[in-house]
């Protein structure tokens, strides 16, 4: 027993795309309704996914079942009541695992107070999500949000504002977020999608669609980190583990290495494409996604130092500088 116990931490020790102690997953959500109610009026009722269960997955995906730093992310079912997560901060403290959180806040009516209790608990920024839909973004008025959000919380160190938004905007988002006062937060590949979701005049060439190169110049001058994350979301490749997005995060690890990360999105929520067929109480079922086959093809097309930089590195800086 002993001997194929060390034969199987050796084998995972010698697995490149498994994650060391030291690495970041970005990205995570917790829906415990134990813990706090959903919110009225929200999209959807998730199946619950407490911290039990994101810790187990967050270890299976180490090479020591150690768990990473997490990044609790607030989910739109609990739209700006970040009580849930504000407890499992608390919990992750006392248990000794390394956490963050990313909020998702009414700045008209959180005092400065407030947003310094929070940031006491390891938050560090305001998430704000468009849906990367590529449809009817209302640019003057996300511009302005961006801006009240920034002024809100340029004081706080460390706070960034995580953005989801469809690729195209990138480009008429440049010279805002180029002036804003906190770095930004691009998710799940910044909107970029693999040639299986884009027209057919880009399907041959994904690294040419609109908002691409944009979002490339905000990070190579340290504005935008890209977050490498819900590739689900970005391609309708699952059976090949999402090879359409190859081109794309290949030029991102190879153009800038230094300003991407890595979030699982786990539990990996669904794409809401037959919610109004529902009863909001009808729990939505997660997608069902193989976490260490993406992580390995993540590996393969980077290699071993852009894939240090986005799991270890890059977090490292941005949420604990």
């Amino acid at each position: 027993m002993l001997s194929q116990a060390l034969a199987t931490h050796e084998r995972r020790s010698n697995t490149p795309f498994l994650l060391s102690k030291e690495s970041f997953d970005t990205h995570v959500h917790v829906f415990d309704p134990k813990l706090g109610p959903y919110a009225a009026g929200r999209a959807y009722t998730p199946e619950d996914a407490p911290l039990q269960k994101l810790l187990a997955l967050n270890q299976s995906l180490t090479r020591d079942y150690n768990n990473t730093t997490l990044v609790l992310v607030q989910p739109s079912p609990y739209k700006n009541d970040c009580s849930v997560m504000m407890h499992c901060l608390r919990e992750l403290k006392d248990r000794g695992i390394s956490s963050f959180g990313i909020a998702v806040l009414d700045l008209n009516s959180t005092t400065d107070a407030q947003l310094s209790d929070l940031h006491a608990l390891g938050v560090r920024g305001v998430r704000l999500n468009f849906q990367a839909d590529g449809k009817e973004v209302d640019i003057t008025h996300l511009v302005a949000i961006l801006n009240h959000t920034a002024d809100r919380i340029r004081h706080l160190p460390g706070w960034a504002i995580q953005l989801f938004v469809p690729g195209w905007t990138w480009d008429v988002l440049y010279d805002a977020v180029r002036e804003l006062p906190v770095r930004v937060i691009a998710d799940h590949l910044g909107g970029m999608r693999g040639a299986s979701k884009l027209p057919s005049d880009l399907q041959s060439t994904p690294t040419s669609q609109p908002g691409f190169r944009s979002l490339l110049s905000l990070a190579k001058q340290s504005i935008v980190y890209v977050k490498v994350s819900g590739l689900y979301r970005m391609s309708n490749c699952l059976a090949s583990t999402f090879d359409d997005l190859q081109p794309i995060v290949q030029v991102m690890a190879s153009e800038i290495s230094n300003q991407i990360i890595w979030g699982s999105d786990w539990p990996h929520t669904g794409d809401g494409h037959d919610r109004v067929k529902h009863s909001i109480e009808n729990k939505e079922p997660f997608r069902t996604i193989d976490n260490h086959a993406i992580l390995q093809r993540l590996h393969d097309w980077m290699g071993d130092d852009a894939y240090w930089k986005m799991m270890v590195d890059n977090p490292g800086q941005l949420y604990m500088d």
